[in-house]
């Protein structure tokens, strides 16, 4: 499996490093930050920033996903894939929906999205028929 070398910022104190679950793993699981709980109403949108920024390299993405776990509870990634480029720097954030009919909990350090790396490919246009 290729490797690639992603920087990693902590930008607040309780900012989780990404991690891969198991060794096979296609994402890397983002947790939030260990501050408060937040509660997602039905139907709801929330930016929630997650205290840490990346560099990635050039060349590269990181596209942010909904986990499978979290979709099962209503919970996915309103945005999904949401691409992060290589010349982004800032704090990450996630947008959050909930798709479900009941108000759901967050936790600190749960486990709420993941990240995947993919190669950049640029299309080069031309005028057509």
């Amino acid at each position: 499996m290729d490797k690639i070398n992603v920087k990693f910022r902590q930008l607040e104190g309780g900012a989780q490093i990404p991690e891969y679950e198991t060794a096979s793993a296609a994402g890397c699981d983002i947790a939030l930050p260990l501050r408060g709980d937040i509660v997602l109403y039905p139907h709801e949108v929330k930016n929630i920033p997650v205290g840490f920024a990346v560099k990635i390299p050039d060349g590269y993405e990181g596209q942010i996903r909904s986990r499978a776990g979290m979709a099962r509870k209503g919970i996915v990634v309103a945005n999904a894939p949401g691409t992060v480029d290589s010349d982004h720097t800032a704090e990450l954030h996630l947008l959050l929906l909930n798709v479900s009919d009941k108000p759901v909990r967050l936790s600190p350090g749960q486990k709420v999205a993941q990240m995947v790396f993919s190669p950049v490919v640029h299309a080069e246009f031309e005028a057509g028929d």
